[in-house]
C-alpha cells in the first residue's frame, strides 16, 4: 500500500504518561465524541488508562502515573 493511499493514523499508537488522570480523563471527554477505550486498569501496570483517536485518526492511550514514578522513583518492571 503506498503512503497516498493509508488510512491516516494507521499503523501507530501514540502512549502518554500523565500525572493527573481524572484531569486528563475530564478534558478528554470534552474533546472526542466518544472514547475508544473507557478507562480501566492495565493487568500489567496496575495503572489506570483510556484511550481515543485524535482528529487525526491516531490511537492515543492516556495512562495515570504509577504512585512510585509521583515519588521520583522507577517504574516497577
Amino acid at each position: 500500500m503506498s503512503r497516498d493511499e493509508a488510512t491516516p493514523g494507521n499503523g501507530l499508537l501514540l502512549f502518554f504518561r500523565v500525572d493527573d488522570f481524572d484531569m486528563s480523563l475530564k478534558r478528554a471527554r470534552t474533546l472526542v465524541a466518544r472514547l475508544e477505550e473507557e478507562p480501566h486498569a492495565n493487568p500489567n501496570t496496575r495503572t489506570k488508562e483510556f484511550s481515543l483517536r485524535d482528529p487525526d485518526g491516531y490511537y492515543v492511550t492516556i495512562s495515570e502515573l504509577s504512585s512510585l514514578e509521583l515519588r521520583g522513583h522507577a517504574a516497577p518492571a
